[in-house]
């Protein structure tokens, strides 16, 4: 496990990666962690600073200056501005003597100097004669190379009694399968329901260490899936973790505490990974490609046509997400410089399920009725900007008509099939025994429906009726809104929950069909009062409905009545 841990520190960059898991350690060891990396202001060298004691010694003060991976001739003392010497300076002329609290000033000072490798052989020469030269009564160096970080890691986040053995193999066997993600993927998943499983009247202290645990895992799954170029597994676990890691934070969302801040900050550290998991998946493996005629649909490399469909639907839903999360950043950002750069994102983002779908066939018709899902995150993350409107309407518009045609034909028309085997067969029958068995349900075509009332758009929504007469008298249209169960089970989907808005009456006129729908919405108020909703983190709730697979809530629609 040293070894694994020692690769994956190697691998980490110093800026939001190695920079980012330290202080969670420092602060798991018991330290006070008094400054953290910031962007933009003067460091003075000091990457963070921490105050405390290690292993019985006097309180001390820790300065930390960080280098990725091995400490080079050039890391040291290069051209860069970035070299570590250089760094080391700034701290003893400036950080020591004008930076340093007053209230930290007679206690002894330590340098660390923080590599996620080793320092290299031609190198440990000079940095021991810098130390020789420096080193005084009341300050001292020491080298924090990957090996103590390995060691301290294992001591403080992964010895025995906080993760089991059980636990320790569930992560072993996820590295050694990244190549085959839905093997990896259920390992990790094991690992974190395993630790998730704090009870209520357990310390806070417990919870803290448990979310720090969440994190170093699936930073070292990340750093792993990121050297072999394969990101399913971690992006599905990344998902995972945020979602169980806000069950444990909810707890202390609106709290105050040092606690509470302690929990909150390690959720922000989990949620932020997740994030740059998603936004390397999307850059690198999607976007360069949205742009090429049926380039992601043979870039499946599909043994039949389903495979393609199946795998664009979920890499559309995947595309949304990420824009809406960079939506939901632009209103929570005070920084103006970061506002543009999510806003620069929102509208790559948008752009690219635009070509995305243009360059895309198989997104003209679902095959399976659950991928309403994906659909719903498309089109929500579009309506944002009303200048998507025609899009969306021309696309939903494709959707239906190819749904009329495979109905027709008898074709491969959307349906309530869910394995592999089953969808590969369908349609097996053309009685109409077979198609009310495999159509006994909708969301997708009330959702459509209702996208179209609130589009103002006739002719697609006479299309839904039309095809809700022709094919589909017997099918239940329906909506899903949660419950007062919803908040205790939706986030790490331990039980059914929910309620069914059925039998949806898209033989009314649009305005009636509105009405019908919000007026449920206010009379079921529990997706308003999920805590996600109500903390800021409304994109949880649709990162939860992605994973689970749950139905979209119609109260997401509601500001658009109004426009």
């Amino acid at each position: 496990m040293k070894l694994i841990i020692k690769q994956y520190l190697s691998s980490l960059r110093e800026r939001d990666e190695l920079d980012a898991i330290l202080p969670d350690l420092l602060s798991q060891m018991g330290l006070n962690v008094i400054s953290r990396p910031k962007r933009g202001t003067r460091q003075s060298g000091v990457d963070f600073a921490a105050v405390g004691k290690i292993e019985g010694e006097e309180e001390k003060v820790y300065l930390f200056s960080i280098k990725a991976g091995d400490l080079t001739r050039n890391a040291w003392h290069g051209e860069s501005v970035q070299s570590l010497r250089p760094s080391l300076d700034e701290i003893l002329d400036s950080y020591i003597p004008t930076r340093l609290p007053d209230e930290h000033k007679g206690k002894k000072v330590v340098i660390c100097i923080c590599i996620g490798g080793d320092i290299q052989e031609q190198v440990r020469t000079d940095v021991k004669g810098y130390i020789r030269k420096n080193e005084r009564d009341r300050l001292a160096f020491e080298e924090w190379n990957g090996d103590k970080l390995a060691s301290l890691i294992l001591e403080n986040f992964l010895r025995e009694d906080l993760l089991p053995k059980d636990a320790r193999a569930e992560l072993r066997k996820s590295l050694a399968l990244l190549d085959e993600p839905e093997s990896s993927y259920r390992h990790f998943a094991n690992l974190i329901k395993s630790l998730s499983k704090v009870k209520d009247n357990e310390s806070g202290d417990k919870k803290v260490t448990v979310l720090r645990q969440i994190n170093i895992c699936l930073w070292i799954l990340f750093a792993w899936a990121r050297d072999i170029d394969n990101f399913e597994a971690v992006y599905l676990s990344g998902e995972l973790a945020a979602l169980h890691a806000w069950e444990i934070t909810k707890p202390y969302s609106s709290k105050d505490t040092k606690l509470a801040n302690a929990i909150q900050l390690t959720l922000l550290s989990i949620l932020a990974l997740h994030q740059q998991i998603c936004t390397q998946f999307i850059f690198k493996k999607i976007l360069p490609h949205v742009v090429k005629k049926h380039a992601l649909s043979i870039a499946v490399h599909p043994s039949n046509g389903l495979d393609v469909n199946l795998k664009l639907f979920d890499l559309l839903g995947r595309l949304a997400l990420n824009g809406i999360w960079a939506f939901s950043g632009i209103k929570n950002e005070t920084d103006e410089n970061t506002k543009h750069s999510l806003r620069e994102i929102f509208h790559v983002i948008s752009s690219a399920i635009k070509q995305l779908i243009l360059n895309n066939p198989a997104l003209l018709l679902p095959i399976k009725d659950d991928q309403a899902v994906d659909i719903s995150i498309a089109v929500f993350l579009l309506m944002l900007d009303e200048n998507n409107n025609q899009d969306i309407r021309n696309w939903l518009s494709e959707i239906i008509d190819r749904a009329i045609f495979s109905h027709q034909t008898n074709g491969q028309y959307p349906c309530n099939l869910w394995t592999y085997g089953d969808l590969l067969e369908h349609p097996e029958a053309k009685d109409d025994d077979y198609k009310k068995k495999v159509t006994v349900g909708s969301i997708l075509y009330p959702m459509i429906a209702f996208w179209a009332a609130l589009l103002k758009d006739d002719d697609l929504y006479g299309r839904v009726q039309y095809i809700k007469k022709q094919f589909l008298e017997h099918c239940n249209f329906q909506l899903w809104y949660p419950d007062e169960t919803s908040e205790e089970l939706f986030y790490i989907n331990g039980d059914t929950h929910g309620a069914v808005l059925s039998r949806v009456r898209i033989e009314y006129t649009m305005a009636e069909l509105l009405k019908q729908i919000f007026d449920e919405c206010e009379h079921s108020p529990y997706f308003d009062n999920l805590s996600a909703v109500t903390s800021g983190l409304l994109p949880l709730t649709l990162v939860a409905c992605r994973h689970y697979r749950l139905p979209i809530p119609p109260h997401l629609w509601k500001g658009f009545r109004k426009n």
